[in-house]
């Protein structure tokens, strides 16, 4: 089947010929464009037993838990767009169930990709699955988070799974994290090496991995190294553990040569306010070069999603 994005061509050389570098926006008054590769369509706030809305977690603790902006159930979509409006998110890629993306979906058509999220594989069956990216529902298999439900990334249970990603050539977003996160999902079920397995069945997987691999910065690199066709999005790391942590597993990272293979995103879910957090820890980082900070923030995600020119192009336009 053919791809759900056209293929990329020479972003560099495009971006030379629309007449500015890749450290530069065409208008002064407006940022240059982001491209936000993890967002999650979480409406219904996630609430303390006094109804409060719940602060978002940090780490370590003991931390300080931040209120959450959004007060009532609407104000993560709303207030997530007005986050893209400001900071020049031209395009963002919302998971969850299907009763919850695709009203996203809906209310911004132009500016979100839509991802197949589900907590245990069960759920969905490959029939299923298969109908809802022929039918242009899905653009992206993930957020893939099994591990909080007790199923490995590598489990052959996925196998199926993987196997239509790989036909369909459809990008999977996995879940990997050193902060565990439940008695089902200790830590060592988020080393990303794990992916190695499955890469090894599947060597035409598209994959992008969360959190960059954190705290494994040795096993992203070896992963990364050996199959091209992984990439990462920063996301949760930017706002979830102390700033300087964050920065020097980015210059890791960076040392390691992956610069180009690095994406932007926020991992809002009930917290939009993290949008404007995930952007400042990148641009606070003061050892990247402004042409790497326009990798992380656009040019990776376009090169990894197969953007058009013409797509390109609009998304840089004043």
């Amino acid at each position: 089947m053919a791809r759900f994005f056209t293929p990329g061509r020479q972003l560099t050389s495009l971006l030379a010929l629309l007449g500015f570098s890749a450290g530069a926006s065409l208008s002064a008054q407006e940022p240059p464009p982001i491209i936000d590769m993890h967002l999650h369509a979480l409406d219904s706030l996630w609430r303390e037993a006094d109804g409060t809305p719940k602060a978002r977690f940090c780490f370590p603790e003991p931390c300080v838990h931040t209120p959450a902006v959004a007060e009532r159930d609407g104000d993560v979509l709303r207030l997530t767009l007005e986050a893209m409006d400001r900071f020049n998110i031209v395009l963002g890629v919302v998971s969850e169930r299907p009763k919850q993306v695709l009203p996203w979906k809906a209310a911004a058509p132009d500016r979100l990709l839509t991802g197949f999220s589900m907590d245990h594989p069960s759920e969905v069956s490959i029939s299923e699955l298969r109908e809802h990216f022929a039918a242009g529902r899905f653009q992206v298999l993930g957020e893939l988070a099994f591990q909080y439900d007790g199923v490995p990334i590598d489990d052959p249970i996925l196998d199926r799974m993987y196997a239509l990603a790989e036909e369909l050539d459809v990008p999977v977003h996995v879940h990997v994290s050193g902060l565990g996160g439940s008695d089902g999902f200790p830590v060592h079920l988020g080393n990303p090496l794990r992916l190695s397995r499955v890469l090894r069945k599947f060597p035409g997987l598209r994959i992008y991995v969360e959190n960059a691999g954190w705290p494994f910065l040795e096993e992203i690199t070896s992963l990364m190294y050996q199959y091209p066709n992984v990439n990462a999005d920063l996301s949760t790391i930017t706002w979830v553990i102390p700033r300087g942590v964050f920065h020097r597993y980015l210059r890791g990272l960076i040392e390691n040569g992956l610069a180009q293979r690095l994406m932007f995103g926020s991992d809002q879910m009930w917290w939009p306010e993290t949008i404007e957090l995930a952007i400042d820890a990148i641009e606070t980082a003061d050892f990247l070069t402004e042409d790497q900070k326009r990798d992380i923030f656009y040019n990776n995600a376009a090169r990894f999603l197969g953007l058009s020119p013409a797509q390109i192009a609009r998304h840089h336009q004043p």
